[in-house]
């Protein structure tokens, strides 16, 4: 217990310094999100929905809005409350992980492929930050090990295992898809099909993977079945979600590249040569445990995590013929640890601990590396200087005064969700405007809420992110709105932002 509760801790301690070094990214979707859980924490307007999918008219689940909503709730909106809360997804992850397979595996090498989840590069990195995706590596563990149970024990666990990627619809359509795949072919590869209680199984199934999608079904009751109408014309061709396609011979090459740079940042710390070290002992690993392992447990734990593996590659290059996004791989790098443990085993204990040692120290340092730099101080998306650029203008104003924001992807959900928190939950009061320019439609839900009664106001505060422009949406053309106000003064924020005062 000792080992485990030391390395959880040192997994623990790596990510609060991460964070605490100012890792911590604040952009569009995370600002999107905060904006959408606080409506339901703090003004009582719960939702059917999630975030937008890729598919144009089509969400997902809203489990993530309710689960961001606990910390929100606890913190009074603190923003790094749900980093934290990401951060113990993947640490529960790992102890989930140890606590499933050390019958499988062993105490040892359930260890093993704790070390191999929690110090992953991938899945250190997207501990700092909250994003719906993150909790892939946790639904794909238990759907592994219910598909597991299936196969050893009773057919009726497959159930679970459909249960998981459900819910995994409330993560990312689009992995949810692939993984849907998975139980099914487990059905068919292991024969469920022929136990006496198929039937069951099956019944017991479907209303496992259709319960999650219970508030989707009274959103498209409520509103005229657009996410079907949606997908119909996705699938028909007429969508223009499906922008962007590959063809067949450069899709394969692109989705093998993908793959391996996924392998390569989750194993490897990004380092190439390493990388495909690593991918020739684990294969030679996995082939040498094939012919000599006799247990038929452990062969099935292999088959099931070989067929995730493949499935995944398969139907990200067979079906889906646009661009695979990083986050839909999210889940894979349990996968990976979890084949690399069985590569290592019934190795002997030295040869075990060089290889967890490299594959630390070569995913670690790097990570803590580019934070003792503080590599992301002159990042517009860094937390801490969007936070600067605020108590600047606090700092400053006096009269009435409205903010604009200039980001090269538009829309500031992230400062919306900040100036927020920083004007209602911490009573610094309201700018009499705040949005990417003046006279703007409302982009931010249930905003009347909150926002004072409009007046004009002479003094302008600017936000600008010194980021790689939009060719549609250039600084110079924003700052053509504001060509009517002198400017009194200008900061500069770590050559990440740059604020202004105008006036007019």
């Amino acid at each position: 217990m000792l080992p485990l509760v030391t390395t959880l801790l040192a997994a623990a301690v790596l990510r609060i310094y991460l964070i605490a070094r100012d890792s911590v990214p604040f952009a569009y979707d995370m600002g999107r999100d905060l904006l959408w859980t606080k409506d339901i924490v703090f003004y009582q307007t719960p939702t059917l929905i999630g975030p937008a999918a890729s598919i144009w008219g089509v969400y997902f689940g809203p489990l993530w809005f309710y689960f961001l909503s606990v910390p929100l709730l606890i913190t009074g909106g603190h923003p790094l409350s749900v980093v934290f809360a990401t951060a113990t997804i993947i640490l529960a992850t790992g102890i989930l992980s140890y606590i499933l397979f050390k019958k499988i595996l062993g105490n040892f090498f359930a260890l093993v492929v704790v070390i191999f989840i929690l110090f992953g590069s991938t899945l250190v990195n997207i501990s700092t930050f909250a994003f719906h995706a993150n909790v892939l590596p946790l639904l794909t563990i238990l759907m592994i090990y219910f598909c597991y149970l299936a196969i050893i024990k009773k057919t009726i666990y497959i159930a679970f295992a459909f249960l998981s990627t459900s819910l995994m619809f409330h993560a990312d359509p689009a992995p949810a898809v692939v993984s849907t795949f998975i139980p099914l072919i487990t059905l068919v590869i292991f024969k469920l099909y022929k136990s006496k209680d198929f039937p069951k199984t099956i019944l017991y199934s479907a209303i496992a993977f259709a319960v999650p999608f219970i508030p989707q079904i009274l959103f498209e009751i409520r509103n005229d079945f657009i996410q079907t109408k949606s997908l119909t014309t996705y699938f028909l061709g007429q969508n223009p979600s499906l922008s962007g396609r590959l063809p067949f011979f450069e899709r394969v090459e692109n989705r093998i590249g993908v793959f391996f740079d996924f392998f390569k940042n989750s194993m490897a710390g990004q380092t190439q040569l390493l990388a495909l070290l690593f991918l020739a002992g684990i294969s030679f690993g996995l082939y040498s445990f094939f012919q000599k392992t006799k247990a038929p447990n452990l062969k099935v734990f292999l088959h099931l995590n070989l067929l995730t593996l493949v499935i995944t590659f398969v139907i990200f290059t067979l079906v889906v013929t646009v661009e695979v996004k990083q986050w839909y791989l999210y889940g894979v790098p349990v996968v990976f640890a979890n084949l690399a443990t069985l590569a290592l085993y019934k190795r002997k204990i030295w040869q075990v601990v060089i290889f967890l040692s490299v594959f630390v120290v070569a995913n670690v340092f790097p990570l803590v590396s580019v934070a003792l730099r503080r590599a992301s101080a002159n990042d517009p998306a860094n937390l801490r200087n969007q936070l600067s650029a605020i108590d600047a203008i606090y700092s400053d104003a006096a009269d009435p005064f409205s903010v604009y924001v200039f980001t090269p992807s538009i829309y500031d959900h992230n400062y919306q969700y900040l100036f927020w928190w920083q004007g209602v939950k911490l009573k610094r009061g309201l700018p009499q405007d705040f949005a990417y320019l003046p006279n703007q439609p409302d982009y931010v839900r249930n905003k009347n809420f909150y926002t004072p009664i409009a007046q004009k106001s002479n003094t302008v505060y600017l936000i600008i992110e010194n980021a790689t422009e939009n060719q549609f949406y250039t600084k110079e053309n924003w700052l053509a709105n504001f060509a009517d106000h002198q400017v009194i003064w200008e900061k500069d924020i770590n050559n990440a932002l740059t604020v202004q005062k105008r006036q007019q």
